[in-house]
């Protein structure tokens, strides 16, 4: 039913333009005598309706519906690991992605809604927001018992814990049920809320830090242990969704709305 109310929501301008044109078609041949007239009439309406859709379809789509339930929905997404279509599960399983994987149709848009269905596997579901590319996001690892967000610059992470952060869940999220979860950009503030089933069980916001951060970078890459500190400014004031599980961090995704605000 999601798929079908989208669909209809993403061709709305087509079906009201076509709707107009059959509307118009019929006072053509149910009025006009002349078959000259009905001719110069199709026709008129034929153009009409044409540039209709067209200039409609030229300006920028406000939403995507990504449903996740068959392998074709991966053809958008960039990235490298496992993010693969699950038929027992109805969903996509991300796993084994240490870059992760973003939606390529959003890359320039900095304020939005990003809503979807999600169940944690194994530790943790990372969820991808203002994604330049692969080296650059802001992440909120959630696990059960809270979330615990990060930030990706040139490959390098700054992370905080739940605690410190103010997002601690009152109650773990289980291993066993589904969540559906929202995350709302604006300007520098993230609003994120989990629902299970139909009942509100989380809602906090995180202020995005600009500061300068110092990301620590291995020196040899035989030896991550030696690291160097590099500084850099954070600047993720717009950017794409995706999602991120590294190692064996596992867990299925699907039914992802993403809308402008």
């Amino acid at each position: 039913m999601k798929k079908i109310f989208f669909l209809i929501k993403g061709y709305k301008f087509d079906l009201l333009t076509a709707s107009f044109a059959l509307g118009l078609y019929y006072i053509s041949f149910r009025f006009a005598n002349d078959p000259k007239t009905i001719l110069l009439l199709s026709f008129s309406i034929t153009l009409i309706s044409v540039i209709s859709i067209v200039t409609l379809r030229l300006k920028d789509k406000d939403f995507y519906f990504i449903g996740l339930t068959n392998p074709h929905d991966k053809d958008d997404w960039i990235g490298r690991g496992i993010f693969d279509y699950r038929r027992t599960n109805k969903g996509f399983l991300i796993t084994e992605s240490e870059p992760g994987y973003i939606f390529s149709k959003t890359l320039s848009w900095n304020d939005y809604k990003y809503e979807f269905d999600f169940k944690i596997l194994n530790d943790c579901l990372g969820v991808v927001v203002r994604a330049a590319n692969l080296s650059d996001y802001i992440m909120f690892q959630i696990r059960p018992y809270g979330i615990r967000p990060h930030i990706r610059v040139n490959g390098g992470w700054a992370k905080w814990e739940a605690k410190e952060s103010g997002l601690e869940f009152a109650k773990n999220l289980s291993l066993d049920n589904w969540y559906k979860c929202c995350v709302t950009c604006e300007k520098d503030i993230i609003n994120i809320q989990i629902w299970e089933k139909d009942n509100s069980i989380f809602q906090r916001s995180w202020s995005i830090p600009h500061e300068r951060f110092g990301f620590p970078f291995p020196q040899k890459d035989d030896d991550p242990t030696k690291t160097t500190i590099i500084h850099f400014p954070v600047n993720l004031d717009y950017g794409t969704i995706g999602f991120r599980n590294a190692g064996n961090e596992k867990a299925l995704v699907k039914n992802v709305l993403v809308e402008k605000v």
